[in-house]
């Protein structure tokens, strides 16, 4: 038997063989979520070319052995707008693992799409191996209903007391700051030509991130087939100043809340209002905690004044990133601290 391995770009024809594959290698509850997802996330994205679809194959001989999944988003890096290949899907069958498939197979990506990136669960030593930058992100937690939290979590007492604590100094602090009403906060149905307007606003000057625009908002929170999401946004007069796309689910007989992504004009005044709308909601549904993740220092002080609290994990989740060596003019964005990151770009809330 040939036992070179060599990667193909997947095509529709190869899905069903595809999720004969996802189902032999994940859990059932992962692939029946990844195949749930699957056209819709990697087929029907917005910005993925059929021509060029942004996911591979290994195959050695005719068996399907390895996929890495993405699709492309569009990327604003202090003033530079190009493609990004989001790559958060990479697995390799159980009987050739270990064996850095990837790293013998792997090809650069086009100049014109020249990041790929994704979140993982792999140690560093993983991404080392194939060249992918790669640094921990760490969550931020708010307790809602600590009674709740201590009995699922008996085993973390300390980080229970540290978030109730949190919490109740949170309440505390911002009370004598409700002198000057909050802007009106409102419900969206989906996102309009006004966050487009926002987006040129509030993108960041120096910094990295996928571009908010109503094309990619309203993809990615109003047309996902497995999930409901609660979009908020602050408004004045019949402008759009910030927005906050929030969700609630179960899991591990828990309600959890999650801050998936947000994005203002002005951080300080206007994420507040929403951070704020989006804890009444979770209280209105019995959410026990919620969660959140953002590297932008300006929301993630906005999340610690309403009581969040930077939480441990165990296997700490990655953010990687690889880089086409010839665009010299992005390496200064290869520092995970010029990047602005939320949940929403790498499905999270899901992990």
């Amino acid at each position: 038997m040939d036992e070179i391995p060599v990667i193909h770009q997947y095509h529709a024809s190869d899905r069903a063989e595809l999720f004969d594959f996802i189902r032999e290698v994940q859990p059932a509850d992962v692939s029946a979520r990844m195949i749930a997802q699957w056209r819709w996330k990697f087929e029907d994205n917005p910005f993925t070319s059929p021509e060029r679809p942004a996911t591979d194959i290994i195959r050695i001989g005719a068996k399907l052995v390895g996929l890495m999944a993405g699709f492309r988003v569009k990327l604003w890096l202090g003033g530079i707008e190009c493609f990004a290949e989001d790559r958060g899907a990479w697995m390799v069958h159980p009987d050739y693992r270990g064996q850095y498939l990837w790293r013998q197979v792997m090809p650069l990506p086009p100049l014109d799409t020249p990041i790929r990136m994704g979140w993982s669960k792999l140690p560093l030593r993983v991404h080392q191996k194939v060249k992918w930058l790669s640094d921990p992100v760490r969550p931020l937690v708010r307790v809602l209903n600590a009674g709740a939290l201590a009995a699922h979590f008996a085993h973390l007492p300390g980080v229970i007391s540290i978030g109730a604590a949190a919490s109740a100094a949170a309440r505390l602090a911002a009370a004598p700051f409700r002198a000057k009403p909050d802007p009106a906060v409102i419900r969206l149905d989906s996102f309009d030509d006004r966050v487009d307007a926002l987006w040129e606003r509030a993108r960041p000057a120096n910094h990295a991130m996928v571009i908010r625009d109503r094309r990619y908002l309203n993809w990615r929170y109003c047309q996902r087939p497995d999930a409901t999401y609660l979009l908020f946004g602050v408004e004045r007069a019949s402008k759009l100043d910030g927005f906050l796309v929030a969700r609630v689910t179960d899991r591990g007989g828990l309600r959890w809340g999650y801050l998936v992504d947000f994005i203002a004009a002005d951080n300080s005044r206007d994420l507040a209002p929403l951070i704020r709308a989006a804890l009444e909601e979770f209280r209105r549904q019995q959410v026990a905690a919620v969660l959140s993740y953002a590297t932008a220092p300006a929301a993630r002080a906005a999340l610690f004044r309403r009581g969040f609290f930077p939480a441990p994990q165990h296997k700490p989740i990655r953010f990687v990133r690889f880089f086409h060596r010839g665009r010299t003019d992005l390496a200064q964005f290869t520092a995970i601290s010029s990047w602005h990151l939320t949940m929403g770009d790498g499905d999270l809330e899901m992990s």
